[in-house]
């Protein structure tokens, strides 16, 4: 008898402490927190990533395009040197990483024009390992690439020699 009351005692007090374990929400926060807080910080390392990539994108073009209006401003720039104003202009992306800088200006011998046209590639390396997310090349890097052209003729030249 007396073993039969002690099982029975037990079971009760197991009852009742898993009916207050049960309403009991201490601890409720903390696990929720848990959950979220590994999808949060990959929302926010996500948006990091594109924003860098998205500003690596914009540099790229500014470049190119602020070679092109040098090499349109001076008409009889080499191309040497419009190469050095394109990487004087990848400002705050490591230069390093540019794989060319390709330089077009045919003069039209019949009027004396010039069409200039500025190519920069660059090869932008993730802060996180996405190549698994994305198909990237085999280094894990994005290409990216700029691309700007300008037209100039020899008379905005001389005019621009006789103000001068």
């Amino acid at each position: 008898m007396k073993q039969m009351e002690v099982n029975i005692w037990s079971r009760l007090l197991v009852k009742v402490r898993l009916a207050r374990f049960t309403k009991d929400e201490d601890g409720a926060m903390a696990v929720e927190f848990a959950l979220v807080l590994p999808i949060y910080l990959m929302v926010i390392t996500m948006i990091i990533e594109f924003s860098l990539l998205t500003y690596a994108q914009a540099v790229v073009f500014y470049s190119a395009e602020q070679a092109t209006r040098f090499a349109v401003v001076n008409f009889n720039a080499t191309v040497e040197d419009i190469q050095l104003e394109a990487r004087a202009n990848l400002l705050g992306v490591d230069t390093s990483n540019l794989t060319a800088i390709v330089v077009t200006a045919p003069t039209d011998v019949s009027d004396n024009t010039k069409l200039v046209s500025v190519t920069v590639q660059y090869k932008y390396t993730p802060i996180l390992p996405i190549s698994k997310l994305f198909n990237l090349d085999n280094d894990g890097t994005i290409n990216l690439a700029g691309n700007s052209s300008g037209f100039i003729t020899d008379e905005v030249e001389a005019a621009f020699a006789e103000e001068g």
